[in-house]
């Protein structure tokens, strides 16, 4: 028998040959399903707190276009707390409700300009001590105008953008690929960020802490 044909049975035995212990596949393949376990947990639930954090959004936005007397601040600090009670991963998101008024390019000058949003009244609702965010300007508003429908001139939209901190209880890279870095090796915390437009339901949504004196009205 030749070299060749021994070292072609050794292998064809080798092959062949089901004795042995899984102990080896086993340490290999633990670690992966027990990730694999835990990271389908961590980024369902992530998920599933973006997707609370805009349908959250889109309930605040849909309340206040149905609203027929102004928006106060009392008001706000309700709708606020609604925030808060739907929003379960963070106990003190940020908020920010804008009214905008749209320009179109013909009304604004007789050679004419881009086509802009105006900020009528804009207010935020965040923890003070770490809120991050201002009231909307019109200088911000007029970046954001490609994010937003066109309208007729002078029309009204009502936008509510929030911020949601999310801390997963598992550390299986989420924040390095979602948070990012902030430049000095520090990893950020996730921050899900929602941008909810709808236009008013009954005229205008006016800002007003004195309904009593119509002239005080924000329009």
């Amino acid at each position: 028998m030749t070299m060749t044909t021994r070292l072609r049975l050794a292998l064809h035995r080798l092959w062949r040959q089901e004795d042995g212990t899984l102990t080896i596949e086993f340490l290999i393949l633990a670690p992966i399903m027990f990730w694999t376990f835990l990271a389908t947990l961590a980024y369902f639930d992530a998920y599933r707190a973006e997707a609370i954090s805009e349908k959250a959004a889109m309930t605040i936005a849909d309340v206040i276009s149905r609203e027929t007397n102004g928006i106060s601040d009392t008001y706000l600090d309700g709708v606020y707390g609604l925030l808060q009670f739907l929003t379960y991963s963070d106990a003190n998101p940020e908020m920010r409700v804008s009214v905008l008024r749209y320009h179109d390019k013909t009304s604004l000058t007789p050679d004419g300009t881009d086509d802009h949003f105006h900020v009528v009244w804009s207010e935020v609702r965040n923890d003070e001590s770490t809120g991050k965010q201002e009231k909307l300007q019109t200088s911000d508003a007029k970046t954001m105008t490609a994010k937003l429908p066109k309208m007729g001139n002078e029309d009204r939209l009502i936008l509510v953008e929030t911020w949601t901190h999310y801390d997963s209880a598992y550390n299986l890279g989420m924040r390095n690929v979602w948070g990012g870095n902030d430049g000095d090796g520090e990893i950020k915390d996730i921050v899900m960020q929602t941008y909810v437009f709808t236009a008013p339901r009954f005229g205008q949504t006016c800002f007003d802490n004195t309904p009593a004196t119509v002239d005080d009205r924000i329009c």
